[in-house]
């Protein structure tokens, strides 16, 4: 009797073992990885301007059709995440100064454009044909009638709704049409007031986003005091001559002028020599992106090739600013 008891004790020892180990050996579980909120963001830009670019394409095939300076298309939805900011986190706000103070772009992860808040007027340089996204904070919503763009001809903005979750965050789809100059571009959020620059001269910040401190306004500093915007661009200028580098417009405002050369002109880097009115220097102008920009209004000048034999563009002003 005892070994019969003794050889179940056994057996139901040995059992237990073999379903501990069972139990207990490790398990391979395959699971989906979580996806890049990044990655979507880049994503479904790419998928607006690829839409764009489409349409943009069909449209000058198509001979009964003519592409108009800020063509309204409609760019679907973009899902906007929050990537947190290069560095700093928070960004000090300046004291209250009557002097204009131009908001400090930094570059972070993924080619955005950073700007703070509270720093000052932003200036967003976006030429055609590109299509540049400006991202509105988190949870924050606004209505096609709170935006507004100065030179509504040549520039179109349309507000992008967001997804849910992480992409719930809305932007503004910046479209420059082919005549697109400086104008302005104002949104009254539901959370914040953005006064903007935008600007066809310079590399274009194809995604746009704001940092915030405490205590900073809840709206951008007013442009006409801060930017030096004055009014519509006097584009009243002859140009004469030819030139691989010919420049593709010359403007003036707010007391400057502005020479606007073609995509890799400005390489060429042809001499300035401006007739009327004269400068206290030889070279009395400053390069700001692909232009030259001088600081009075010019009425005479001329660009002349840096080899023997080179080409001249004369640029005389027409009008009256």
């Amino acid at each position: 009797m005892k070994k019969a008891h003794l050889l179940a004790a056994l057996c139901i020892l040995s059992g237990c073992a073999h379903d501990h180990d069972a139990d207990t050996a490790p398990v391979r579980v395959d699971t989906p990885g979580m996806p890049s909120a990044e990655l979507a963001l880049q994503q479904s830009i790419d998928r607006v301007h690829g839409f764009i670019a489409n349409m943009r394409q069909r449209l000058s095939d198509d001979p009964a059709l003519h592409i108009r300076p800020g063509l309204a298309v409609q760019s679907g939805s973009v899902m906007a995440s929050h990537a947190p900011p290069p560095k700093p986190a928070t960004t000090p706000i300046p004291p209250t100064s009557a002097s204009p103070r131009n908001a400090t772009p930094i570059v972070g992860k993924g080619g955005v454009t950073w700007f703070a808040f509270g720093d000052g007027t932003p200036t967003i340089n976006c030429h055609y044909p590109d299509i540049c996204i400006l991202r509105l904070d988190r949870s924050e919503t606004a209505l096609s009638s709170d935006l507004t763009v100065e030179d509504a001809s040549n520039w179109h903005a349309d507000l992008v709704r967001g997804g849910k979750g992480i992409h719930q965050g809305w932007a503004v789809a910046i479209d420059p049409g082919a005549r697109a100059s400086r104008t302005t571009l104002t949104l009254n959020g539901s959370q914040h007031t953005y006064k903007v620059v935008l600007d066809t001269r310079g590399d274009s910040m194809r995604t746009i986003a704001f940092t915030h401190a405490p205590g900073e306004p809840l709206s951008q500093p007013d442009i006409a005091q801060r930017s030096g915007i004055t009014g519509t661009p006097d584009f009243a200028y002859q140009m004469t001559g030819d030139a691989p580098w010919k420049p593709m417009r010359v403007y003036r405002e707010g007391g400057k002028t502005f020479i606007q050369f073609p995509p890799g002109g400005i390489n060429a880097a042809p001499r300035l020599v401006v007739v009327s009115p004269g400068g206290k220097t030889t070279q009395d102008y400053t390069i700001i992106g692909d232009s030259y920009v001088i600081p009075r209004a010019v009425d005479d000048a001329l660009l002349v090739g840096n080899e023997a034999g080179s080409p001249q563009i004369h640029i005389t002003h027409g009008g009256t600013e």
